[in-house]
């Protein structure tokens, strides 16, 4: 009598998620692709953490249960889901936007091209403030951008080179909105964050506003990129 070959669940799972990551970048006007695909390497990883000695497996399963909630929640919210990638275009050649972030305990980031993310992620560490300006060798627009901090509300609107938010007064960044002040009809802007216990969100555009209000979810990273309006999308 021929057994049956075991069943490997980390396998299985692995195999799943692939299948529908194949299946969601065929069908990217479905924006909870990126999440289920993401929900699968979770659970995958989950399954292979069986193997570990008990007192790790305790950690790791407690470690990656906050990411599965954070991403059923995600799930259940749909004013996070923003646009998804398949649907957004290639960032722009002609314009150019550079960003630096201010993170707590940590001080002012480096400025980073677009569209790098500016991030305290992997130490849970907030941004408290950013600013965005354009790189000399792109064509000028108007940028202007505005933040929602714990305890103070929103900010006024900033222009390009202006620093939006706080330094070392402990005030979460909860939320931003980023603009094209003259909104020509060449060129977009879009933006997503990373909020504490959520991850990334998808993509924001020309003025909408990527956070929350009053849910002490601070912002711990933040991407940004122009590109040509009806653009190829990645």
């Amino acid at each position: 009598m021929t057994s049956s070959p075991e069943f490997n669940s980390n396998e299985a799972l692995h195999q799943a998620a692939r299948w529908c990551e194949e299946y969601f970048r065929a069908h990217p006007d479905m924006s909870v692709g990126h999440s289920m695909v993401s929900l699968l390497d979770l659970f995958s990883q989950m399954a292979s953490v069986q193997s570990e000695p008990a007192e790790d497996q305790r950690l790791l399963l407690s470690s990656l249960n906050e990411r599965v909630e954070a991403y059923v929640e995600r799930f259940a919210r749909g004013d996070l889901s923003g646009i998804p990638l398949a649907n957004v275009p290639e960032p722009s050649d002609s314009v150019k936007v550079e960003l630096q972030g201010h993170v707590a305990f940590e001080g002012d980031t480096d400025w980073v091209p677009q569209p790098q993310a500016c991030s305290g992620e992997q130490d849970g560490r907030a941004i408290q403030g950013f600013s965005l300006r354009l790189a000399e060798d792109g064509l000028p627009v108007s940028l202007r951008y505005k933040a929602h901090l714990a305890f103070k509300g929103d900010t006024d609107w900033h222009e390009a080179g202006d620093f939006c938010g706080t330094r070392g007064e402990w005030r979460r960044m909860e939320a931003f909105w980023i603009d094209l002040d003259d909104q020509s009809e060449q060129f977009d802007v879009f933006y997503s964050a990373h909020l504490a216990r959520l991850g990334w969100t998808g993509w924001f555009k020309n003025g909408q506003m990527c956070g929350t209000r009053g849910e002490y979810r601070q912002v711990e990273g933040i991407k940004v990129f122009v590109a040509e309006r009806n653009g190829e999308a990645v």
